[in-house]
């Protein structure tokens, strides 16, 4: 696996991990969206979905981690996951 590809593949891991958690601590994308210092959803969304190669950074984990709960090393974690899109590029 190329050096992108894998990047890329542990990116989508990430969304995937942070959408997981964020669904069983019965928490929108909105209220965790504001309670990270945005002021709407639209990033932690598109975050999610890799919609146009957006992505969580080191900074937003942090944040994430602290508001849900969850060590921050569970959202490297392929454990119980499935990932919906996997970018080939």
């Amino acid at each position: 696996m190329g050096l992108d590809v894998h990047s890329k593949h542990v990116l989508d891991v990430v969304s995937a991990n942070v959408k997981k958690f964020r669904k069983v601590n019965d928490m929108s994308q909105l209220t965790l969206s504001l309670e990270i210092g945005f002021t709407n959803s639209s990033y932690v969304g598109k975050a999610e979905r890799r919609t146009t190669n957006h992505h969580f950074n080191i900074v937003h984990l942090s944040k994430i981690s602290k508001v849900l709960d969850v060590d921050i090393c569970e959202f490297f974690k392929e454990d119980d996951i499935q990932i919906t899109k996997i970018n080939a590029n």
